[in-house]
């Protein structure tokens, strides 16, 4: 049975029986995703981009918009606020550290224990240094050089750039400590973007299970021009961040009916600065870990949709952290085998002329990336391919002035578009 939740922004529900599909015209359904990237300090230019983020979502002209990386609720409030006249229709859900998963087992079909003690504890692990004194050293390196109230415990990170610049040696130590100590890190980090100096440190002391960014808030929210119905929320297992697939019926003008799944599954991190600290790795470490954690996502949304929708049409997307390799385009491969597994289930929504386009740039000034992915997605359920009439990339222009550097895109990812006639 599904649990639905109760905080959730849906406006003009429309209930009622629908037209059989025999008795309809079919309609072209303009559906768009989108990653804004209001991640706190871990992308730059947040505060810069999050208002011309909000306007150009009230001025776009899609049917549905699906978002991802919306991390706080003020900043969904702010956007559905500001987007009202275009989309009065809106759905998302708050979350927090207690949040249970609703399908919680792992690759072999187990539960694993949930954490008993604090992520930093008094647990000495060299010399009368403890893992407390540890993260006390790592947290003062970042408030003396990274912070934004120099020196204050109510200061917070500058940026992500800056505390990797300058604190590699302090947290040198808990990040090549043992599983206890990486715990400790991945309690930290994932904090900095947004979280105090000293509620890092207090919470990291104190709170068993802070283990999740922002508060353990999901990303994730459905902007709609027609009424939502049934929206609810299926919690996935996920480390570092909270990850949701966000599902609602969108009551189209013809009388049918389109199920929407948003979706941010996890990244594969393989940068020695994100160990994988979860779970959910079937065993592995570093980035073999995240990327099973990523592939079981997927296949618990496979699964989550057949028991939703069935042979319903639906769509699918947001961005995966996953897709193919287009050499030609200068595309390279991410996650490719939980794409695959999700092409081998669903219709990607492109028109067979649509030229790959990377989603998530090297050329984008607000990335830190090297290699150029074509990572978000829209994928169709119980629709063939010929229902797609048109694919494009959107929000991909430089429209955001930043002080001393210039114009910058909206986010560091950007959109994409699928155009679908649903009977």
């Amino acid at each position: 049975m599904k649990r639905i939740l109760g905080v959730v922004a849906v406006m003009g529900l429309a209930m009622g029986c629908s037209e059989s599909t025999e008795d309809r015209e079919p309609v072209e359904v303009v559906v768009d995703s989108f990653n804004v990237a209001l991640a706190g300090s871990f992308i730059p230019y947040e505060a810069e981009r999050r208002q011309p983020i909000a306007d150009a979502i009230a001025a776009h002209d899609a049917d549905v918009l699906c978002l991802q990386e919306v991390w706080t609720q003020g900043d969904k409030e702010l956007i559905r606020d500001t987007a009202a006249e275009t989309y009065p229709h809106s759905a998302f859900f708050e979350n927090d550290l207690d949040t249970p998963i609703d399908d919680p087992t792992d690759q072999q079909g187990e539960v694993p224990p949930a954490p008993t003690t604090v992520p930093c504890p008094e647990v000495e692990v060299s010399d009368g240094v403890t893992i407390a004194d540890q993260m006390n050293d790592a947290v003062d390196c970042v408030r003396d050089n990274c912070s934004t109230i120099p020196g204050s415990e109510d200061g917070q990170t500058t940026s992500a750039e800056c505390a990797a610049e300058s604190c590699t040696l302090a947290v040198a130590p808990l990040l090549a400590g043992n599983a206890e100590q990486q715990r400790c890190y991945a309690c930290i980090v994932p904090q900095l973007p947004t979280a105090t100096f000293g509620d890092i440190r207090s919470s990291c002391e104190t709170v068993v299970n802070q283990d999740l960014a922002f508060g353990g808030q999901n990303g994730v929210m459905i902007l709609s021009k027609y009424p939502l119905q049934n929206a609810e929320e299926w919690v996935l297992p996920a480390t570092w961040n909270r990850r949701t697939i966000l599902n609602a019926t969108v009551e189209l003008p013809n009388g049918g009916e389109l199920d929407t799944y948003c979706n941010h599954l996890t990244p594969i991190f393989d940068d020695i600065t994100f160990p994988y600290t979860g779970q959910y790795g079937d065993g592995m470490t570093g980035a073999a870990g995240w990327q099973a954690e990523q592939e079981l996502q997927a296949q618990k949304l496979i699964d989550y949709v057949q028991a939703t929708s069935g042979d319903r049409p639906a769509v699918i997307l947001g961005d995966l952290n996953a897709g193919l390799a287009f050499e030609d385009e200068g595309i390279a491969g991410e996650g490719e085998a939980t794409f695959e597994s999700l092409a081998a289930v669903y219709t990607p929504a492109y028109t067979d002329d649509y030229t790959p386009l990377c989603t998530f740039c090297s050329t984008n000034p607000v990335t830190d990336t090297e290699s150029s992915v074509w990572i978000d997605h829209i994928l169709l359920n119980a629709l063939e391919a010929d229902a797609v009439t048109d694919t494009e990339r959107v929000f991909d222009e430089d429209v955001v002035p930043v002080e001393g550097v210039g114009m910058v895109p909206l986010s560091d990812h950007f959109g994409i578009r699928s155009v679908i006639v649903v009977p």
